[in-house]
């Protein structure tokens, strides 16, 4: 028997919150969702959140935000708060996550921690042990909260910190719009710092949630106290290549080069180059959208379709057998069986587990290798109908009918129909 997912609550909903709650609601968990516009939330209470009013530099809300939940998972990702010391926030909102006995504690952070880039080579490779700017503004504001953070940790709350990248996505409501370099570049507001020579990670909003998701799985089952985790895809690159060919993929001209030393207080460039291997490790996560060049091709489906795909991440339920007691008309000829999501065909017809069943992937749903069977060998999967997306040694390839998925990949929906497979486990 499964146990129940822990309610989520959100503090800070913004872009990121939205699509984070999104993906819980589409998997059953009970959510909670706090902000200060709690207008532009109604939209999540109708698919079935809880909205909480909040006002973060008001330090006695973050108690209230919290109560009534069952040792919930909470989720910080709210930006400076005025009127409060950097970090003081943060180290509140653990603390009140603490006295409710939270299941994990989740602070969205930013790679800025790492300081400026212009003037220097910024090719190297960046993880979570590379060395922090303690002396640059921004990045000692960032390094305050991480601290209150660690704080409150030091008590026994069980934190994730993620240092995150660029976060890009397509538009999730009316008052959400999309966020990336797409929209930038349309409006004639892109800027190439230094010809674009600068590295930049980034991060599709739909990993940056399965992410989020399952490092709080990881911390809420045990496997870990505290996390800290450099957030990018599988590619990061130059500016210039990554607006090379989003130009010539929209029809839009050249973004202009200007000198990185004429950029003003707010446009500091803080472009990394993000190793995301113990990310990928630790978790036993492989990205969907493993360079821009699939997240952009994503983004052109949902325009075209006016629609964002959910995003399931619960693993198929197997279907339960109904026991109505009813006998067939003639006993001596039973009706052959139907296919069952789940059902064994051997045990359909009456045998022994033969290995082999049906899967139906909904809409945004991702199944991770050996998710359906959990043999030590990845289960493989015939592709009966629709489109699927397979991620295997952090290569994406779309794929139809008739197709047969090896072991170790790992299958997402990101069409707007279900796919069913075929599973065959492995010979015991």
């Amino acid at each position: 028997m499964n146990t129940p997912a822990p309610p989520v609550v959100i503090l800070g909903c913004g872009y990121v919150g939205t699509r984070l709650a999104q993906s819980l609601l589409a998997d059953g968990v009970q959510v909670r969702v706090c902000a200060r516009r709690v207008a532009l939330l109604e939209p999540l209470r109708a698919l079935g959140a809880e909205v909480h009013y909040l006002e973060a530099s008001r330090s006695h809300q973050f108690g209230p935000a919290m109560l009534g939940l069952d040792q919930p998972v909470v989720v910080y990702s709210i930006p400076g708060v005025r009127d409060l010391p950097q970090g003081e926030a943060v180290r509140r909102a653990a603390s009140a996550a603490y006295k409710v006995h939270a299941r994990a504690f989740v602070y969205l952070g930013s790679s800025a921690v790492y300081g400026r880039s212009e003037g220097n080579d910024n090719s190297e490779w960046v993880d979570e042990d590379s060395a922090v700017a303690t002396n640059d503004p921004e990045a000692g504001m960032r390094l305050a909260d991480e601290a209150g953070v660690q704080a409150v940790a030091q008590n026994g709350l069980r934190t994730v910190i993620l240092r995150l990248s660029a976060i890009y996505g397509p538009a999730l409501s009316p008052t959400l719009p999309a966020r990336g370099v797409r929209q930038r570049l349309r409006g004639g507001q892109y800027k190439l710092w230094d010809g674009g020579r600068y590295y930049f990670s980034r991060i599709y909003v739909d990993d940056l949630v399965r992410i989020i998701r399952r490092a709080a799985d990881r911390v809420v089952s045990g496997q870990a106290q505290n996390l800290m985790y450099v957030v990018g895809d599988d590619h990061p690159c130059p500016q210039g290549e990554y607006a090379a060919w989003l130009a010539q993929h929209l029809k839009l001209p050249m973004p202009p080069s200007v000198d990185s030393h004429l950029s003003g207080p707010g446009q500091i460039i803080r472009g990394r180059r993000l190793a995301n291997a113990r990310l990928r490790r630790e978790l036993d996560l492989a990205m969907l959208y493993p360079s821009f060049r699939e997240g952009e091709a994503q983004i052109d489906a949902c325009e075209q379709s006016g629609t964002v795909p959910p995003l399931r991440l619960n693993g198929s339920e197997s279907a339960k057998t109904e026991q109505s007691g009813a006998k067939p008309a003639n006993p001596a000829q039973p009706p052959l069986p139907t296919l069952q999501t789940g059902l064994d065909f051997g045990v359909a017809l009456g045998g022994q587990p033969v290995g082999v069943s049906m899967v139906t992937l909904a809409p945004g749903q991702t199944l991770e290798p050996a998710a359906h069977t959990g043999a030590q060998t990845p289960t493989v999967y015939l592709v009966l109908s629709g489109q699927l997306a397979v991620v295997r040694a952090g290569e994406r390839v779309d794929v139809g009918p008739r197709t047969l998925v090896p072991g170790q990949a790992m299958l997402h929906n990101a069409s707007a129909a279900p796919v069913e497979l075929i599973a065959i486990a492995p010979p015991r």
